[in-house]
């Protein structure tokens, strides 16, 4: 084993962000040419490609005896104990697509909240968010921008007629009077997950992974929506700029892509 063979020179895809994780025990145990598991649960795994002949990676269950270190590749947010001896990372690839709907002059930070309470809820990676995708009539909501701009998120945004035709399981007819269509946070992110699938080089995404062993794999085949919506509300909404009461309700859907998002 070379000693030449760290953490650094694996070509993990530029768009994937670090998680929490023991990174320096994990690095060490790879300079000293120990076996480190590798658990990839989503994402390409093209980067395997580069690997060297010789390396001390291995795939889950494998050689359980010998792991010194893993490395996990999901979108699922773990709790490493610091009391274990065994050190781990989390990679997180961003696959998840997060439908919003809204009422007119929703606050930032409100739907901030409610995406964090979605994520810490289902255990999802904030890190593995990919953007947000929502109803075309919403592009211009201040609260979604700024938020977006300060996450480095992509807004996605489509009419009401293509929301409309997506089966979702929770449509709302109050929706469908309101906007046009009975569904908007889950039929938008599932709309930007078919998107991504549409528009993806197909060459370069031929060995993309979704572990169907794990949890949330059963939604993550032909339904890939991740958690239905969510309702959120404040009851003291902030007064606008110009004196008005701000929105004071958010839903929140999640689905999740089998493609990553590299932007």
């Amino acid at each position: 084993m070379s000693d030449e063979f760290t953490l650094d020179i694996l070509d993990i895809p530029s768009g994937w962000r670090r998680g929490e994780g023991d990174w320096t025990g994990v690095a060490a145990a790879m300079a000293r040419g120990e076996t480190v598991e590798v658990i990839q649960e989503v994402g390409s795994t093209l980067w395997q490609n580069s690997l060297p002949e010789k390396h001390s990676l291995c795939w889950e269950g494998e050689i359980l005896s010998t792991i010194k270190a893993r490395i996990w590749i999901s979108f699922t947010q773990r709790r490493f104990s610091p009391e274990s001896a065994l050190p781990k990372v989390q990679w997180h690839p961003r696959v998840l697509w997060i439908g919003i709907g809204c009422e007119r002059g929703t606050g930032r930070e409100l739907i901030e909240t409610a995406i964090k309470q979605v994520c810490r809820a289902y255990h999802l990676a904030e890190s593995a968010i990919a953007g947000i995708a929502t109803i075309d009539t919403k592009a211009g909501e201040v609260g979604l921008l700024e938020l977006c701009q300060e996450r480095n998120w992509p807004l996605k945004t489509f009419a009401a007629d293509i929301l409309s035709s997506v089966e979702v399981p929770n449509p709302s007819n109050i929706a469908a009077k309101a906007v046009g269509t009975p569904s908007v946070a889950e039929a938008a992110a599932l709309c930007a997950v078919r998107e991504e699938n549409l528009t993806a080089d197909e060459g370069e995404y031929t060995q993309i992974s979704i572990n169907h062993q794990r949890p949330f794999a059963f939604m993550c085949g032909s339904n890939p929506l991740l958690v239905p919506k969510q309702i959120f509300r404040t009851k003291n909404p902030p007064l606008s700029q110009g004196g008005a009461r701000a929105g004071s309700g958010v839903t929140v859907a999640v689905a999740v892509c089998p493609i990553e998002y590299l932007g």
